[in-house]
């Protein structure tokens, strides 16, 4: 258990990946806005990402939005590299418990 009663020494950086998927039309149109994002908040207007508020919700993505559009390769690409860290840091948990 970590005892911070003298301060912080530093900071553990972590990460996170969410996937939000748009919605595309039978003719190739897809719809992106922050309306169509799960992380959307519609009774307070904003984003549950970022905590910005969204204008236009049902036009466009806001400005600090933090989602980056990926090809399906770029997708399985990032799980394959979210695997591989994963792994290990379960190396890394198991040898600091011996």
């Amino acid at each position: 258990m970590a005892y911070f009663e003298s301060g912080v020494s530093s900071y553990v950086h972590a990460i996170a990946k969410v996937d939000v998927y748009f919605p595309v039309d039978h003719r190739g149109n897809s719809h992106i806005c922050c309306e169509e994002c799960f992380y959307y908040r519609e009774s307070s207007r904003s984003c549950s990402l970022n905590h910005e508020s969204c204008t236009f919700p049902s036009k466009y993505v806001g400005g600090a939005c933090p989602l980056v559009s990926v090809t399906d390769e770029q997708a399985a690409e990032v799980e394959n590299l979210l695997a591989t860290i994963a792994a290990k840091n379960s190396e890394y948990q198991s040898l600091e418990t011996e």
